[in-house]
């Protein structure tokens, strides 16, 4: 039996438990604790572009996915001939396409050889997060792990509050997807052994999503919010829960009234969207000005991958700083940022894999999807939502981006 081949025991192993580790892998970068265990990340990626070489035959769907996926690293790479810093758009270029290649062939190979599986390789990062979190709540450690958003929102071991929402927002289509896997698949022959198993998986998920949910709140991250809200409503749209849609939109509705109608309701709801203070978006338009005035600037090429237009600054503490030299500017907004570094033809680049799912969806009438599609999709517009919010999209060494790309490439895989 050769070593790297289909029926080999330890090729099966790696490939199915290299995606759960490289998506703990990602979320290590969250937590400056556990640093370190990113390294891991390059060499799985690496591993599965290997695997995927050898194991994944070369089909015209193969090349489809490609093309459609690939085109935005490549054009990154390109940029670094007009670059203002080519060296450094070269380098995040070239890890940029290593990234694309090796989370491509990763969930590849996961869907090939175990296509029943879902999309729980996302749950043991969840649960990773969820333990960090609570050893830091119960232990009261770090001394500022309640300082993450202006004195406000917990950030726990995290680096900051955001960070720590969008760890926990991204992998959350994993534990959402728990309770259901379970539920459907009551395979065993007894009515009791049944109703058991998916009682307690229905019992333990419900835990997990409660902790994360009381988690995502007390960060106090707005934008994670916001997209956990907007991709719920998403999931309702395309499984058409007409009755929990009309249930939500009255609820909403009396929230509207009772802001309208009561000033204490009002106060307490407007101090909460504003964090105490300044209005609601006056700390992103700090971002968002001068990101728009460099996006001009980016127009239709862009200045080259990895580069903040250097004339154009923020005000001190906005998150930008100076790196042998050269300026890094916090953007705050995805777009604006995509536009900024890789002009127009970057951004419609980076999301033609999103209008492609789009067309499938629009193509097959919006039918009903599958139970994984629906938490994907939905995962997806959230995701979106939050990217405008946080200029993550430029980001290969973000925690937002790789596990974007997971899931991206995930549900385009899954949609065929």
């Amino acid at each position: 039996m050769k070593i790297l081949s289909a029926e080999n025991l330890f090729a099966r192993f790696i490939i199915q438990y290299s995606l759960p580790l490289l998506v703990i892998g990602i979320i290590s970068r969250a937590f400056p604790v556990t640093g370190p265990v990113y390294f891991i990340v390059p060499v799985l990626l690496i591993i599965n572009i290997l695997l995927a070489f050898i194991l994944i035959p070369r089909t015209n769907k193969t090349l489809i996915y490609i093309s459609i996926i690939f085109g935005f690293p490549v054009y990154c790479l390109i940029t670094s001939i007009w670059s203002l810093y080519p060296i450094i758009s070269l380098q995040r270029s070239l890890y940029l396409l290593l990234m694309y290649a090796g989370i491509f062939s990763s969930v590849l190979l996961y869907k090939k050889f175990y296509p029943d599986k879902g999309i729980g390789f996302l749950m043991p990062a969840n649960i990773f997060i969820l333990v960090l979190s609570a050893i830091s709540l119960i232990l009261n450690i770090p001394a500022d792990s309640w300082t993450g958003g202006n004195g406000l929102g917990f950030m726990g071991f995290a680096g900051h509050q955001n960070t720590l929402a969008a760890a926990l927002l991204f992998t959350l289509p994993g534990i959402i997807a728990l309770s259901i896997a379970h539920g459907a698949k009551g395979k065993a022959s007894r009515v009791l052994l049944r109703l058991w198993r998916i009682t307690t998986y229905s019992a333990f998920g419900g835990l997990l999503l409660t902790f994360n949910f009381l988690l995502l709140f007390i960060t106090y991250s707005r934008a994670a919010i916001l997209a956990l809200v907007i991709g719920t409503i998403s999931y309702l749209i395309i499984t058409k829960s007409k009755k929990i849609l009309i249930i939500l939109s009255s609820v909403f509705i009396i929230l509207l009234v009772l802001y309208f109608t009561i000033p204490l309701f009002q106060n307490a709801a407007y101090s909460f969207l504003n964090k105490n203070g300044g209005n609601i978006l006056g700390r992103r338009m700090i971002l968002w000005e001068p990101s728009v005035e460099a996006a001009k600037q980016g127009a239709i090429w862009g200045l080259g991958y990895g580069v903040s237009a250097p004339d154009i600054k923020t005000p001190i503490l906005t998150g930008s700083y100076y790196e042998d030299g050269r300026y890094i500017r916090e953007k705050g907004n995805s777009v604006l940022a995509m536009i900024e570094e890789t002009g127009l033809i970057g951004l419609l680049l980076f999301l033609l894999p999103v209008f492609y799912i789009l067309s499938k969806l629009i193509i097959n009438n919006f039918e009903p999807l599958t139970t994984y599609n629906s938490i994907l999709t939905a995962a997806l517009a959230a995701m979106l939502l939050h990217s405008q919010f946080e200029a993550w999209w430029v980001g290969p060494g973000s925690v937002q981006l790789p596990l974007y790309l997971i899931v991206l490439i995930t549900s385009i895989l899954n949609n065929n």
